[in-house]
């Protein structure tokens, strides 16, 4: 299993987890609430997390082509939904004793 965390940083990470949830549930199975959600994409699984001051992700998939192919997806959703102020994503890999390095 491949693994990759993001960091948005957000004043308003619960909005934006609701709105990327609500717009990603008219293709894919995902369950939400307002502070925490699960996107199920056909290339790996996506949790989201509102936290004080940022949205978090954990993306998980079976391959390095899969995981970016979330990762892309998210990228591009985030940059439509922050057109009117652009935000970007901080995206960590993991090292290869498991913790996450930039």
């Amino acid at each position: 299993m491949h693994h990759l965390k993001g960091h948005l940083p957000t004043h308003e990470p619960s909005r934006y987890l609701v709105g990327l949830c609500s717009h990603f549930r008219r293709k894919i199975e995902v369950e939400y609430t307002d502070t925490q959600g699960l996107a199920r994409f056909p290339w790996g699984d996506c949790v989201l997390k509102a936290q004080e001051g940022a949205l978090e992700f954990e993306c998980h998939a079976m391959s390095d082509e899969n995981l970016k192919q979330l990762q892309y997806v998210l990228n591009e959703h985030i940059a439509l939904f922050s057109r009117r102020a652009p935000m970007t994503v901080h995206w960590q890999i993991p090292a290869n004793n498991g913790t996450f390095m930039e």
